[in-house]
């Protein structure tokens, strides 16, 4: 399910290109008032869906800002066809004239590059709004504020908005204002983005993963061999009720390792519990004696275990890691700084200096491989597998091209906007061989 987030009239238009696609029954919708609402209303949808879409940069950047969502979360961009079509709204408008404006929302370069398509030059006046780190202006009033002032100093004839707010404060101010709405092309784009992303999440959690336990050996206290045999049962019988809770298997390893098998989704949702404050399936119930937990996730069972012992190791000291294929970890212990294992895997080591990345870059380069047909990669695919820009996912094909991993087998041109799509095929066993067995 995708949960869109946006003003009523953005919202829509997303609801009537979703039924085009017939696909409506797939969004979930909540409008607001103000942009400052996305937070709220992201909350409100994030146990439901697993990508919220908002209609705009500003509402994504409110609910970003405020984090602790489980769901991924994207905007609709304001592409160069959006500005087009307002710029041929001008001319028509204008007698065949442009006047000079102050943007908001675009990227600069897409204002240069519009206006350089049609032979134009650009404006000067481009607002950056916001940036990797977050919103640049406190609110919305700092945006209208740029363009009056813009248009007050005679710098500007008129403004283009993104923002519906925006857009109403200047006319009621009595500045020419046009707004750059979204075309269907563009929320066409960013939906099948979004499912496609929701598709990827839904397979990533049913990954395997496996809970380790290690308890302490009883039999160096003065205990009778009948008492270790109950504590043993009272164990067994705690770790099945722990298994039936997470829907898992329960198989021990030796007298002292048992193991829960389970998937990703399970673990992430009781990592969001453990988030909000409440009891979740990170912590044991009803076993005595000492124990160390620890969780890890992977694309087969040995990968997961692997990840697992790794958590168990982490976690001596009495908390609880969960560790992920791309080497991120969770802990149930407090703190600021956010841990990722640092890879010594030779082969990993060996690969990653081939493909000029970071040892934890390919460790997710290849986990986000295993989620898909390497017979037809597409930097977008690559892009939403992976969770980079579609930009970043070209470069990281054109390094696998030159370590002699991957080659260009053709070219996919999509029906929505949007380049042509170069189709590689990468070599993925001779990857996964070259980097080793134990990946």
């Amino acid at each position: 399910m995708i949960g869109i987030i946006g003003p009523e009239d953005s919202i829509r238009l997303v609801q009537e290109v979703a039924a085009g696609e017939g696909r409506a029954d797939e969004v979930t919708v909540r409008v607001y008032t103000n942009p400052e609402q996305a937070a709220e209303l992201a909350r409100e949808l994030d146990d439901l869906c697993q990508v919220l879409l908002f209609t705009g940069r500003i509402p994504y950047a409110f609910a970003a800002a405020t984090g602790g969502l489980r769901a991924e979360i994207d905007y609709i961009r304001h592409a160069g066809i959006d500005l087009y079509r307002t710029l041929s709204r001008m001319l028509l408008a204008g007698g065949g004239r442009l006047p000079t404006v102050s943007v908001d929302t675009i990227e600069a370069d897409t204002v240069r590059e519009t206006y350089h398509d049609i032979e134009l030059t650009p404006p000067t006046e481009i607002l950056p709004i916001a940036d990797s780190s977050g919103l640049l202006f406190s609110g919305l009033a700092d945006i209208a504020a740029y363009h009056r002032e813009r248009y007050a100093a005679g710098a500007v004839e008129a403004c283009l908005t993104c923002l519906g707010a925006v857009h109403q404060e200047l006319r009621e101010h009595g500045v020419p204002v046009w707004r750059v709405e979204h075309t269907r092309a563009s929320v066409r784009d960013a939906l099948r983005r979004a499912w496609q992303a929701a598709e990827v999440r839904q397979s990533r959690a049913t990954q395997i993963a496996v809970m380790l336990v290690e308890v302490s050996d009883p039999t160096h206290r003065q205990l009778d061999p009948y008492q270790v045999e109950r504590q043993r049962l009272r164990l067994r019988e705690a770790l099945l009720e722990h298994a039936e809770r997470m829907r898992g298997r329960l198989a021990a390893i030796d007298d002292r390792t048992l193991l829960i098998t389970t998937t990703r989704g399970t673990v992430e949702s009781a990592i969001a519990r453990h988030r909000a404050g409440h009891a979740s399936l990170l912590t044991l119930r009803g076993v005595d004696g000492e124990h160390t937990v620890g969780f890890g996730a992977g694309t087969t069972i040995a990968a997961a275990e692997a990840n697992a012992r790794q958590a168990l190791a982490l976690g001596r000291a009495g908390d609880t890691h969960v560790v992920f294929p791309d080497g991120d970890i969770y802990s149930t212990r407090s703190s600021a700084v956010k841990q990722r294992l640092r890879e010594t895997t030779p082969g990993v080591l060996r690969v990653s200096e081939q493909l000029r990345l970071g040892p934890l870059s390919t460790r997710r380069l290849l986990e986000a491989l295993h989620q898909m047909d390497p017979h037809q990669v597409t930097a977008r695919g690559l892009a939403d597998a992976y969770g980079v820009e579609t930009r970043s996912a070209r470069r990281l094909l054109k390094s696998l091209r030159a370590a002699g991993f991957a080659e260009e087998v053709g070219v996919h041109v999509s029906t929505g906007a949007g380049r042509p799509q170069t189709v590689y095929r990468v070599a993925l066993q001779r990857l996964v061989g070259a980097i080793g067995a134990d990946s």
